[in-house]
Protein backbone atom coordinates (compact mmCIF):
# COMPACT_ATOMS: atom_id res chain seq x y z
CA UNK A 1 0.00 0.00 0.00
CA UNK A 2 2.80 2.04 0.85
CA UNK A 3 4.18 1.96 -2.43
CA UNK A 4 0.99 2.42 -4.49
CA UNK A 5 0.41 5.79 -2.40
CA UNK A 6 3.78 6.89 -2.87
CA UNK A 7 3.18 6.05 -6.91
CA UNK A 8 -0.15 8.48 -6.89
CA UNK A 9 1.87 11.23 -5.00
CA UNK A 10 4.22 11.28 -7.63
CA UNK A 11 1.64 11.04 -10.21
CA UNK A 12 -0.20 14.15 -8.62
CA UNK A 13 3.34 16.37 -8.82
CA UNK A 14 3.50 15.28 -12.66
CA UNK A 15 0.26 16.44 -13.26
CA UNK A 16 1.05 19.72 -12.13
CA UNK A 17 4.29 19.91 -14.14
CA UNK A 18 1.93 18.85 -16.79
CA UNK A 19 -0.68 21.22 -16.48
CA UNK A 20 1.20 24.21 -15.93
CA UNK A 21 3.93 23.66 -18.11
CA UNK A 22 1.48 23.40 -21.37
CA UNK A 23 0.93 26.72 -22.14
CA UNK A 24 2.51 27.62 -25.79
CA UNK A 25 5.58 28.92 -26.27
CA UNK A 26 3.68 31.86 -28.46
CA UNK A 27 1.81 32.88 -25.29
CA UNK A 28 5.02 32.47 -22.87
CA UNK A 29 6.06 35.21 -25.26
CA UNK A 30 2.90 36.95 -24.57
CA UNK A 31 3.28 37.04 -20.95
CA UNK A 32 7.24 37.77 -20.69
CA UNK A 33 6.77 40.74 -23.43
CA UNK A 34 4.01 41.78 -21.38
CA UNK A 35 6.27 41.93 -17.75
CA UNK A 36 8.85 43.87 -20.00
CA UNK A 37 6.26 46.15 -20.60
CA UNK A 38 6.76 45.27 -24.49
CA UNK A 39 3.06 45.73 -25.09
CA UNK A 40 2.87 46.11 -29.24
CA UNK A 41 5.38 42.92 -29.24
CA UNK A 42 3.08 41.12 -26.93
CA UNK A 43 0.19 42.26 -28.67
CA UNK A 44 0.95 40.73 -31.85
CA UNK A 45 2.17 37.91 -30.54
CA UNK A 46 -1.19 37.46 -28.86
CA UNK A 47 -2.81 37.82 -31.98
CA UNK A 48 -0.94 34.88 -33.61
CA UNK A 49 -1.93 32.63 -30.21
CA UNK A 50 -5.12 33.15 -30.70
CA UNK A 51 -5.15 31.92 -34.62
CA UNK A 52 -3.06 28.98 -33.84
CA UNK A 53 -5.23 27.90 -30.26
CA UNK A 54 -8.62 29.48 -31.40
CA UNK A 55 -9.22 27.01 -27.96
CA UNK A 56 -7.54 28.40 -25.42
CA UNK A 57 -9.19 31.00 -23.35
CA UNK A 58 -5.98 32.12 -22.09
CA UNK A 59 -4.76 33.55 -25.53
CA UNK A 60 -8.26 35.00 -25.74
CA UNK A 61 -8.36 36.86 -22.15
CA UNK A 62 -4.56 37.67 -22.99
CA UNK A 63 -5.54 39.48 -26.41
CA UNK A 64 -8.12 40.91 -24.54
CA UNK A 65 -6.06 42.72 -21.81
CA UNK A 66 -3.46 44.01 -24.25
CA UNK A 67 -6.93 45.41 -26.43
CA UNK A 68 -8.07 46.92 -23.00
CA UNK A 69 -4.49 49.41 -22.70
CA UNK A 70 -4.93 50.01 -26.43
CA UNK A 71 -8.27 51.51 -25.88
CA UNK A 72 -9.87 48.46 -28.00
CA UNK A 73 -13.09 47.97 -25.85
CA UNK A 74 -15.00 46.84 -28.03
CA UNK A 75 -12.47 44.26 -29.48
CA UNK A 76 -11.51 43.48 -25.79
CA UNK A 77 -15.04 42.43 -24.56
CA UNK A 78 -15.03 40.25 -27.65
CA UNK A 79 -11.95 38.54 -26.81
CA UNK A 80 -13.15 38.43 -23.44
CA UNK A 81 -16.46 36.79 -24.45
CA UNK A 82 -14.92 33.97 -26.38
CA UNK A 83 -12.37 33.12 -23.48
CA UNK A 84 -15.83 33.08 -21.37
CA UNK A 85 -17.93 30.69 -23.86
CA UNK A 86 -14.46 28.50 -23.62
CA UNK A 87 -13.95 28.27 -19.97
CA UNK A 88 -14.94 30.64 -16.73
CA UNK A 89 -11.21 30.17 -15.72
CA UNK A 90 -10.31 33.72 -16.33
CA UNK A 91 -14.10 35.51 -15.46
CA UNK A 92 -12.38 37.16 -12.18
CA UNK A 93 -9.99 38.63 -13.90
CA UNK A 94 -12.12 39.75 -16.97
CA UNK A 95 -14.28 41.33 -14.83
CA UNK A 96 -11.90 43.39 -12.48
CA UNK A 97 -10.13 44.76 -15.76
CA UNK A 98 -14.10 45.43 -17.75
CA UNK A 99 -14.77 47.18 -13.57
CA UNK A 100 -10.96 49.15 -14.04
CA UNK A 101 -11.82 50.47 -17.13
CA UNK A 102 -15.36 51.53 -16.72
CA UNK A 103 -14.27 53.54 -13.86
CA UNK A 104 -11.33 55.13 -14.95
CA UNK A 105 -13.23 56.71 -18.14
CA UNK A 106 -16.80 57.49 -16.40
CA UNK A 107 -14.69 59.38 -13.37
CA UNK A 108 -12.12 60.91 -15.75
CA UNK A 109 -15.24 61.93 -17.73
CA UNK A 110 -17.40 63.28 -14.88
CA UNK A 111 -14.53 64.95 -13.01
CA UNK A 112 -12.27 66.53 -15.63
CA UNK A 113 -14.64 67.10 -18.46
CA UNK A 114 -18.28 67.20 -17.76
CA UNK A 115 -18.63 68.83 -14.65
CA UNK A 116 -16.74 71.82 -15.50
CA UNK A 117 -18.08 71.98 -19.10
CA UNK A 118 -21.54 72.50 -17.38
CA UNK A 119 -19.81 75.77 -15.63
CA UNK A 120 -17.71 76.89 -18.36
CA UNK A 121 -19.09 80.88 -19.85
CA UNK A 122 -16.72 80.55 -22.82
CA UNK A 123 -18.96 78.76 -25.63
CA UNK A 124 -15.89 76.94 -27.75
CA UNK A 125 -13.68 75.83 -23.99
CA UNK A 126 -17.70 74.22 -23.20
CA UNK A 127 -17.47 72.62 -26.41
CA UNK A 128 -14.54 71.12 -26.09
CA UNK A 129 -14.93 70.06 -23.01
CA UNK A 130 -17.90 68.21 -23.68
CA UNK A 131 -16.41 66.53 -26.96
CA UNK A 132 -13.77 65.42 -24.80
CA UNK A 133 -16.49 63.99 -22.06
CA UNK A 134 -18.09 62.32 -25.16
CA UNK A 135 -14.85 60.09 -26.05
CA UNK A 136 -14.43 59.30 -22.04
CA UNK A 137 -17.69 58.36 -21.87
CA UNK A 138 -17.75 56.45 -24.64
CA UNK A 139 -14.83 54.43 -23.43
CA UNK A 140 -16.78 53.63 -20.78
CA UNK A 141 -19.72 52.42 -22.07
CA UNK A 142 -18.02 50.50 -24.46
CA UNK A 143 -15.49 48.87 -21.56
CA UNK A 144 -18.64 47.23 -19.95
CA UNK A 145 -22.03 48.19 -22.37
CA UNK A 146 -24.04 46.58 -19.78
CA UNK A 147 -23.97 49.25 -17.45
CA UNK A 148 -26.56 52.44 -17.96
CA UNK A 149 -24.80 55.28 -16.05
CA UNK A 150 -22.60 56.85 -18.82
CA UNK A 151 -25.50 56.64 -21.56
CA UNK A 152 -27.37 60.46 -20.58
CA UNK A 153 -24.37 62.44 -19.75
CA UNK A 154 -22.97 60.81 -23.05
CA UNK A 155 -25.51 61.91 -25.45
CA UNK A 156 -26.10 65.03 -23.71
CA UNK A 157 -22.01 65.53 -24.51
CA UNK A 158 -22.59 64.51 -27.92
CA UNK A 159 -25.17 66.91 -28.14
CA UNK A 160 -23.58 70.03 -26.80
CA UNK A 161 -20.56 69.07 -29.07
CA UNK A 162 -22.91 68.86 -32.42
CA UNK A 163 -23.22 65.38 -32.81
CA UNK A 164 -26.82 65.08 -32.49
CA UNK A 165 -27.45 61.59 -34.42
CA UNK A 166 -25.14 59.94 -31.95
CA UNK A 167 -26.67 61.72 -29.03
CA UNK A 168 -29.94 60.17 -30.02
CA UNK A 169 -28.53 56.74 -30.95
CA UNK A 170 -27.66 56.36 -27.05
CA UNK A 171 -30.52 58.09 -25.44
CA UNK A 172 -32.35 55.75 -26.87
CA UNK A 173 -30.37 52.96 -26.00
CA UNK A 174 -30.39 54.30 -22.63
CA UNK A 175 -34.61 53.75 -23.07
CA UNK A 176 -34.27 50.33 -24.04
CA UNK A 177 -32.07 49.21 -21.16
CA UNK A 178 -34.32 51.29 -18.82
CA UNK A 179 -38.04 51.03 -19.86
CA UNK A 180 -39.94 51.95 -17.04
CA UNK A 181 -37.09 54.63 -15.53
CA UNK A 182 -39.52 57.67 -15.75
CA UNK A 183 -36.56 60.13 -14.91
CA UNK A 184 -34.64 58.79 -17.24
CA UNK A 185 -37.61 59.22 -19.67
CA UNK A 186 -37.73 62.85 -18.37
CA UNK A 187 -34.44 63.26 -19.10
CA UNK A 188 -34.74 62.17 -22.68
CA UNK A 189 -37.33 64.11 -23.27
CA UNK A 190 -35.59 67.32 -22.02
CA UNK A 191 -33.42 66.06 -24.74
CA UNK A 192 -36.28 66.07 -27.34
CA UNK A 193 -37.40 69.12 -26.19
CA UNK A 194 -34.06 71.17 -26.19
CA UNK A 195 -34.04 69.73 -29.95
CA UNK A 196 -36.94 71.38 -30.88
CA UNK A 197 -38.84 67.79 -31.03
CA UNK A 198 -41.95 68.46 -28.98
CA UNK A 199 -44.07 65.70 -30.64
CA UNK A 200 -41.21 63.38 -29.62
CA UNK A 201 -40.64 65.13 -26.06
CA UNK A 202 -44.43 64.98 -25.07
CA UNK A 203 -44.09 61.39 -26.00
CA UNK A 204 -41.69 60.51 -23.16
CA UNK A 205 -43.06 62.84 -20.88
CA UNK A 206 -46.42 60.99 -21.23
CA UNK A 207 -44.62 58.10 -20.65
CA UNK A 208 -43.07 59.08 -18.07
CA UNK A 209 -46.14 59.77 -16.12
CA UNK A 210 -47.57 56.47 -16.78
CA UNK A 211 -44.60 55.15 -15.24
CA UNK A 212 -44.71 57.93 -12.19
CA UNK A 213 -48.15 59.66 -12.32
CA UNK A 214 -46.60 61.76 -9.07
CA UNK A 215 -43.39 62.97 -11.50
CA UNK A 216 -43.44 67.28 -11.24
CA UNK A 217 -40.55 67.23 -13.37
CA UNK A 218 -42.93 65.41 -16.66
CA UNK A 219 -45.59 67.78 -15.51
CA UNK A 220 -43.61 71.02 -15.57
CA UNK A 221 -42.28 70.33 -19.07
CA UNK A 222 -45.72 69.10 -20.70
CA UNK A 223 -46.87 72.36 -19.45
CA UNK A 224 -43.93 73.85 -21.38
CA UNK A 225 -45.11 72.49 -24.20
CA UNK A 226 -48.40 72.95 -23.94
CA UNK A 227 -47.42 76.61 -23.41
CA UNK A 228 -45.78 76.95 -26.83
CA UNK A 229 -48.87 75.04 -28.60
CA UNK A 230 -50.61 78.12 -26.64
CA UNK A 231 -52.93 75.14 -25.01
CA UNK A 232 -53.22 77.82 -21.87
CA UNK A 233 -55.70 75.82 -20.02
CA UNK A 234 -54.13 72.39 -20.36
CA UNK A 235 -50.54 73.83 -19.56
CA UNK A 236 -52.15 75.88 -15.88
CA UNK A 237 -53.69 72.27 -14.75
CA UNK A 238 -50.22 70.33 -15.58
CA UNK A 239 -48.34 73.23 -13.52
CA UNK A 240 -51.11 73.65 -11.01
CA UNK A 241 -50.47 69.26 -10.45
CA UNK A 242 -47.06 70.13 -10.57
CA UNK A 243 -47.13 73.39 -7.60
CA UNK A 244 -49.51 70.53 -5.29
CA UNK A 245 -46.33 67.87 -6.00
CA UNK A 246 -43.63 70.61 -5.27
CA UNK A 247 -45.33 73.76 -3.37
CA UNK A 248 -41.55 74.95 -2.17
CA UNK A 249 -40.65 75.25 -5.85
CA UNK A 250 -41.09 79.34 -6.97
CA UNK A 251 -40.38 78.43 -10.37
CA UNK A 252 -43.72 76.43 -11.03
CA UNK A 253 -45.85 80.10 -9.44
CA UNK A 254 -44.06 82.07 -11.54
CA UNK A 255 -44.55 80.39 -14.92
CA UNK A 256 -48.03 80.38 -14.04
CA UNK A 257 -48.33 83.76 -13.51
CA UNK A 258 -46.71 84.59 -16.42
CA UNK A 259 -48.72 82.52 -18.32
CA UNK A 260 -51.74 84.22 -17.03
CA UNK A 261 -50.36 87.94 -17.50
CA UNK A 262 -48.86 86.82 -21.65
CA UNK A 263 -52.74 85.98 -22.01
CA UNK A 264 -54.08 89.44 -19.94
CA UNK A 265 -55.36 87.48 -17.47
CA UNK A 266 -53.88 89.76 -14.77
CA UNK A 267 -56.43 88.94 -11.91
CA UNK A 268 -55.64 85.40 -12.35
CA UNK A 269 -51.80 85.83 -12.67
CA UNK A 270 -51.71 88.36 -9.52
CA UNK A 271 -52.37 85.31 -6.83
CA UNK A 272 -49.03 83.54 -8.44
CA UNK A 273 -47.33 86.49 -8.71
CA UNK A 274 -47.53 87.41 -5.12
CA UNK A 275 -46.70 83.66 -4.55
CA UNK A 276 -43.35 84.04 -6.64
CA UNK A 277 -42.57 87.57 -5.20
CA UNK A 278 -42.99 85.63 -1.48
CA UNK A 279 -40.53 82.97 -2.38
CA UNK A 280 -38.58 84.79 -4.27
CA UNK A 281 -38.07 88.52 -2.57
CA UNK A 282 -35.21 89.39 -4.99
CA UNK A 283 -36.62 88.84 -8.35
CA UNK A 284 -37.05 92.74 -9.50
CA UNK A 285 -39.11 91.14 -12.87
CA UNK A 286 -41.86 89.63 -10.90
CA UNK A 287 -42.54 93.28 -8.88
CA UNK A 288 -42.52 94.82 -12.69
CA UNK A 289 -45.10 91.90 -13.40
CA UNK A 290 -47.09 92.25 -10.33
CA UNK A 291 -47.07 96.10 -10.50
CA UNK A 292 -47.95 96.33 -14.44
CA UNK A 293 -51.06 93.85 -13.82
CA UNK A 294 -52.42 95.85 -10.66
CA UNK A 295 -52.30 99.31 -13.09
CA UNK A 296 -53.96 97.13 -16.16
CA UNK A 297 -56.97 96.20 -14.07
CA UNK A 298 -57.21 99.05 -12.56
CA UNK A 299 -56.94 100.86 -16.49
CA UNK A 300 -59.64 98.05 -17.60
CA UNK A 301 -62.22 98.90 -14.91
CA UNK A 302 -61.66 102.37 -15.69
CA UNK A 303 -62.70 101.91 -19.40
CA UNK A 304 -65.80 100.16 -18.72
CA UNK A 305 -66.78 103.26 -16.44
CA UNK A 306 -66.43 105.33 -19.04
CA UNK A 307 -68.17 103.03 -21.35
CA UNK A 308 -71.05 102.23 -18.89
CA UNK A 309 -70.86 105.16 -16.51
CA UNK A 310 -71.88 102.20 -13.55
CA UNK A 311 -69.84 103.30 -10.90
CA UNK A 312 -69.30 99.65 -9.78
CA UNK A 313 -66.15 99.61 -12.05
CA UNK A 314 -64.81 103.01 -10.79
CA UNK A 315 -64.98 101.80 -7.80
CA UNK A 316 -63.14 98.50 -8.32
CA UNK A 317 -60.46 100.63 -9.89
CA UNK A 318 -60.09 103.09 -6.90
CA UNK A 319 -59.70 99.12 -4.77
CA UNK A 320 -57.17 98.13 -6.64
CA UNK A 321 -54.95 101.40 -6.66
CA UNK A 322 -55.28 101.36 -2.82
CA UNK A 323 -53.86 97.93 -3.17
CA UNK A 324 -51.39 98.61 -5.42
CA UNK A 325 -50.10 101.83 -3.36
CA UNK A 326 -48.58 99.92 -0.56
CA UNK A 327 -46.66 96.90 -3.12
CA UNK A 328 -45.24 99.54 -4.98
CA UNK A 329 -43.97 101.69 -2.23
CA UNK A 330 -42.45 98.67 -0.70
CA UNK A 331 -41.46 97.64 -4.36
CA UNK A 332 -39.66 100.78 -4.91
CA UNK A 333 -37.76 100.91 -1.39
CA UNK A 334 -36.23 97.46 -2.75
CA UNK A 335 -35.43 98.79 -6.46
CA UNK A 336 -34.49 102.29 -5.71
CA UNK A 337 -33.43 102.39 -9.21
CA UNK A 338 -35.69 100.37 -11.41
CA UNK A 339 -37.53 103.27 -13.62
CA UNK A 340 -40.30 101.09 -14.61
CA UNK A 341 -41.36 100.84 -10.91
CA UNK A 342 -40.44 104.15 -10.04
CA UNK A 343 -43.20 105.31 -12.90
CA UNK A 344 -46.23 102.86 -11.59
CA UNK A 345 -45.78 104.08 -8.05
CA UNK A 346 -46.17 107.42 -9.82
CA UNK A 347 -49.76 106.77 -11.53
CA UNK A 348 -51.22 105.56 -8.64
CA UNK A 349 -50.39 108.30 -6.86
CA UNK A 350 -51.93 110.29 -9.75
CA UNK A 351 -54.85 108.24 -9.81
CA UNK A 352 -54.92 108.81 -6.07
CA UNK A 353 -54.74 112.78 -6.50
CA UNK A 354 -51.62 112.77 -4.48
CA UNK A 355 -50.18 114.82 -6.92
CA UNK A 356 -46.97 116.17 -5.04
CA UNK A 357 -45.73 112.26 -4.46
CA UNK A 358 -46.49 111.74 -8.16
CA UNK A 359 -44.43 114.39 -9.42
CA UNK A 360 -41.89 113.09 -7.22
CA UNK A 361 -41.90 109.93 -8.61
CA UNK A 362 -42.03 111.21 -12.17
CA UNK A 363 -38.75 113.73 -11.32
CA UNK A 364 -36.87 111.19 -9.98
CA UNK A 365 -37.65 108.32 -12.90
CA UNK A 366 -36.63 111.33 -15.54
CA UNK A 367 -33.58 112.09 -13.82
CA UNK A 368 -32.87 108.27 -13.44
CA UNK A 369 -33.32 107.85 -17.19
CA UNK A 370 -30.68 111.05 -18.17
CA UNK A 371 -28.42 109.56 -15.97
CA UNK A 372 -28.37 105.78 -17.89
Amino acid sequence: MKKVFGFLIVMAVLGVIVITGCRPPELEGVVINMNQGLYDKAYDLAKEAVVKYPGNPEAWYLLGELQGRKNMFTDMNESFDKSLAISQQFAPQISQLRTKYFADNYNDALKTFYNPAIKEQDPEKKKQLFCKAADKFLNAHLSDPARTEPLTPMATSFLQCGDTATAEKYMNQAIEMKPNNDTLLVTVGDFYYNANQLDKAEELYNRALSVNSTNADALLALGEIYSKRDSLNKAIELLKKGMELEPENPNIPMNISILYYNNEKYQEAIPYLKKTIEMMPDNKDMYELLSISYLQMATKNQEKFNETEDTQYQQKAAAIYDEALPFLEDAVNRFPDDTLLINNLGVVYAQKNMKEKAQEMFERQKQLEGNQ
